[in-house]
């Protein structure tokens, strides 16, 4: 299931922007009912399109303008949300940069137990990080090793010794990936794709080659809200749309995102009232973007929140699970069966969280649903086209069913 730390995290006070448009009166809203298409769309342009969307990185905010722009066009009042976001726990953002001979940007992973920080030097390349691959002009420099047998505490170490002012390390295969020091060098050491490897050494075969390392543990992540025009919320639909840095996350959560999103346009247009969704960053860092919207709900809004709907790792094989508080899991499972569907009740594996924990640790009323992995949860398979998309359909189709009951008398 989703792993995610519980740290909490000092935020200030909230600092979106609302963004009123009037009512859309000539656009096509779509049919009254989620359709599995227009989710499958979304989930290619997030994790396909945009791609990683890390707290705090240029497609974190790439998905903001994206999300906006489509709740903004269905007559939604949508406020953009800033919160801090910082910690190990953000799965160390980081980033490599070059600025000469050309212009390049990649994100990398941070080792964890690594330190954070930014440092710019010339790049050298230690070959695969064995002790005589490392060059007597190593001081001060960023080295460049190939990841092959070498472990990554050894690499580090013999960087250190050298004298070397960083470590940067490419993949033996394409994709990102996580790694440890264990235990903690005092040396700046990321995690970068094969392709973007390949792409320092063709720099340096042809000269000299300066590179700046920044791995972050403080960033600006973001929340977008979504509220209709009356401004009330009785119910609360969202899904965390960060990935881990090393995955593209179709799995994680581009589906609960792109359900969210689909939800929205079909209450839209079926004139469901007091709805609002969202979607949340910083959910691998610890649920950041959740609990920091919880902590700016005012009493008002908590008097008329009568429930919270989080769909996270919503695409894959099986029944829809059900995640939660009691009165509303079995809500939704006897709406689940007027649907035909055999959705199962159950519980987060230990050590595991997801956002609506964040609000059930203020007890209010909040249920997950979600889908059983096929093996991608947090690795560089997760993309979209390994994408299991049997429960989106249920999924949405329950979600919407669960909206049309607090709409009944």
């Amino acid at each position: 299931m989703l792993v995610a730390c519980s740290s909490e995290s000092s935020a200030p006070p909230p600092t979106g922007t609302a963004t009123r448009l009037p009512t859309p009166t000539a656009v096509d809203l779509g049919p009254p009912q989620p359709e599995v298409e227009r989710i499958v769309d979304h989930i290619r342009v997030l994790s396909d399109e945009i791609g990683t969307r890390v707290a705090g990185s240029p497609q974190q905010d790439a998905t903001v303008e994206y999300a906006r722009e489509l709740l903004e066009g269905w007559g939604y009042v949508v406020e953009v949300q800033d919160f801090t976001a910082e910690g190990a726990d953000l799965q160390r953002y980081a980033t490599v940069t070059v600025d000469e001979p050309r212009q390049l940007e990649m994100i990398a992973v941070g080792m964890f137990d690594s330190p954070s920080g930014r440092v710019r030097a010339l790049l050298i390349d230690a070959g695969t990080g064995q002790p005589e691959d490392f060059p007597v002009d190593a001081a001060g420099a960023i080295v460049l090793i190939q990841r092959l047998d070498v472990p990554f505490l050894d690499m580090a170490t013999r960087a250190l010794e050298a004298g070397a002012g960083g470590v940067i390390i490419a993949n033996r295969e394409p994709g990102r990936f996580p790694g440890i020091l264990d235990p903690p060098v005092d040396i700046i050491t990321v995690a970068i794709d094969q392709a973007d490897g390949e792409a320092l050494r063709e720099l340096l075969a042809a000269g000299q080659v300066e590179v700046e390392v920044n791995v972050r543990e403080t960033v600006t992540g973001r929340n977008v809200i979504a509220r209709p025009e009356s401004g009330v919320c009785r119910t609360m639909s969202g899904g965390h749309y960060d990935s881990v840095p090393w995955s593209p996350g179709a799995y994680d959560n581009a589906s609960g995102s792109a359900i969210v999103l689909e939800l929205a346009r079909a209450a839209a247009s079926a004139g469901l009232s007091d709805h609002c969704f969202m979607l949340w960053g910083g959910e691998e860092g610890g649920l950041l973007g959740s609990r920091f919207l919880v902590s700016a709900l005012t009493e008002a809004e908590l008097d008329v929140l009568e429930g919270v709907f989080n769909y996270d790792a919503a695409a894959g094989p099986g029944a829809p699970q059900l995640i939660g508080g009691t009165a509303l899991a079995n809500r939704a499972r006897e709406l689940a069966d007027g649907l035909g569907q055999d959705a199962v009740v159950t519980v987060l594996q230990q050590n595991s969280g997801s956002d609506h924990v964040a609000f059930l640790e203020k007890g209010i009323a909040a249920l997950m649903l979600t889908a059983p992995d096929a093996g991608t949860l947090h690795t560089p398979s997760d993309t979209f086209d390994n994408l299991i998309t049997a429960s989106l359909q249920p999924i949405a189709d329950l979600g919407f069913a669960i909206l049309q009951s607090f709409d009944s008398p």
